[in-house]
């Protein structure tokens, strides 16, 4: 059994963890935003949003892939 203490501690660090890997799903979509720029696509709105969920968590680079696959096959 865990005490009070153990539980706080492992949510801590799940938390760091969480916010650790936010920061770097940040630097990818800055990445990729100003690769898309210089090749004079800036991406556009619907496409941030997209990305915004990515770096929030609530979705996958799967779902990412799909949903512009998608975008196109209209």
């Amino acid at each position: 059994m865990t005490t009070l203490q153990d539980q706080l501690r492992a949510q801590s660090d799940a938390l760091m963890v969480e916010a650790d890997a936010r920061k770097q799903r940040r630097k990818i979509v800055q990445s990729v935003a100003h690769s898309s720029a210089m090749e004079g696509m800036p991406l556009d709105a619907q496409t941030m949003t997209m990305f915004e969920g990515y770096v929030d968590g609530t979705m996958t680079t799967e779902q990412m892939r799909e949903a512009v696959l998608k975008q196109y096959r209209r």
